[in-house]
């Protein structure tokens, strides 16, 4: 909010009421959810930041690991998925958008190979996996847990 870089979810629309929307454009930008359901969906990503600095995190630990300094490594670490989401957030009102960043991955290049071993691995279907809990526990049927193995 004190940037005016994040996204608010309005629910009921409020298409009747321009002095909100105005205002919460210029605090980053809203979208408006038809149903409380469309917006407990839409919550799951905001359960997902710190997935994501945890993936900053493993991947700083990782260079420290080869030997770069601690600093160098924060630092590299943190421009380039800086980088990664300018790209992201260009254009992010077209639903290909991510579909076309994904497709621009050189052929036979450490990218496209880096997503398709993870997919491989099955991080993806995992990571819906956890999306999935986050949403059971904010409908209120679960507490987000994931079931232990065996269960």
């Amino acid at each position: 909010v004190a940037t005016h870089q994040g996204v608010w979810l309005v629910v009921p629309e409020q298409s009747h009421n321009p002095i909100l929307l105005r205002m919460l454009n210029r605090l980053g930008g809203y979208v408006e959810c038809k149903t409380q359901e469309t917006m407990n969906a839409m919550m799951v990503t905001s359960g997902l930041m710190g997935t994501l600095y945890g993936i900053l995190r493993n991947n700083r630990d990782w260079l420290v690991g080869k030997g770069v300094s601690q600093t160098d490594a924060s630092y590299f670490v943190g421009r380039m998925y800086f980088g990664m989401m300018q790209d992201a957030v260009k254009d992010c009102h077209d639903p290909r958008r991510f579909d076309d960043l994904v497709q621009e991955q050189t052929f036979g290049g450490l990218n496209e190979q880096a997503l398709g071993n993870l997919e491989k691995l099955g991080v993806m279907k995992n990571y819906d996996t956890v999306m999935d809990a986050l949403l059971s526990r904010l409908e209120g049927k679960s507490d987000g847990s994931l079931p232990e193995e065996g269960e």
